[in-house]
């Protein structure tokens, strides 16, 4: 029998479907924490960890005060 995935997880998912389907490209303004949070009806500390996740992993890049963006391709 499958565990539940937890709602960080489930919210990775979600972050990396539209940007694998083109609807977030390269250097794309991902939505806020609190855009996040009003839509998924989670904890600010479980988008948070979702988007440290996916920013350790280099798929996102986040500027304080400025927002989250999706990765630009590596150099």
């Amino acid at each position: 029998m499958d565990e539940p995935k937890p709602h960080y997880q489930k919210l990775k998912h979600f972050i990396l479907r539209h940007i694998t389907n083109g609807d977030w490209p390269a250097r794309s303004r991902v939505p806020s924490e609190n855009e996040l949070t009003a839509k998924f009806g989670l904890s600010r500390m479980t988008v948070n960890r979702a988007l440290r996740e996916l920013t350790d992993a280099g798929v996102l890049t986040r500027v304080q005060g400025v927002g989250t963006f999706v990765a630009g391709p590596k150099a």
